[in-house]
């Protein structure tokens, strides 16, 4: 009869739908693994916007969600075109361009040279026409292979940049303006 009692007791525990492991589960110290956030990690729920994540203000977007929800062609340039304005803008240009856009503003920087095609040549008329919103965007969201450049450049050095990119003025050599990615061509063009 003591070998059949733990059966019974089974069955009677089952025919109550009562699940055995469920009466074990108070008298275990240690979490069962169902109830770990690892076990159902698509289950979970994400948590809500905290108020005050995406910046406004007066109900408008502040910050650089401003810029992104601007409409084409309304951007303006807040600083002033002045000596200190441009100096800035080259010394961004120093830390953040020079890299592809070279020495000389015509795409025969090191890093671009792996580019095809190569970097814009910045004194190009095409460049020297676009409005300042225009090159804003550009700089700010990327064109082409051009990197989004928003999260690296702060929003004073990317107007900064602009007013320095608008004062270089359009080349005047005829010459070719943009060199190939031939090496030796490209060093030759590094004044």
């Amino acid at each position: 009869m003591k070998r059949g009692l733990p059966a019974f007791v089974f069955c009677a525990l089952v025919a109550m739908a009562c699940n055995p492991f469920d009466v074990l589960d108070d008298m275990i110290s240690y979490e069962r693994m169902n109830d770990q956030e690892s076990f159902r990690p698509y289950e979970a729920r994400m948590p809500g916007v905290v108020p005050g994540a995406v910046p406004t203000k007066d109900g408008k977007p502040a910050g650089e969600e401003q810029y992104k929800a601007a409409p084409m062609g309304s951007l303006e340039n807040p600083l002033p075109a002045g000596p200190n304005t441009i100096a800035r803008g080259e010394l961004s240009y120093g830390y953040f361009c020079i890299q592809c856009h070279g020495s000389r503003y015509n795409g025969d920087g090191t890093v671009g040279q792996s580019f095809a095609p190569l970097p814009t040549d910045l004194r190009s008329p095409y460049i020297q026409q676009m409005s300042a919103d225009e090159l804003f965007r550009s700089i700010s969201y990327g064109i082409q292979r051009h990197p989004p450049m928003w999260y690296t450049v702060s929003v004073e050095d990317r107007w900064s940049l602009i007013r320095w990119i608008q004062s270089l003025g359009a080349r005047e050599e005829a010459g070719e303006a943009i060199p190939s990615g031939d090496y030796n061509r490209s060093v030759k063009a590094i004044p």
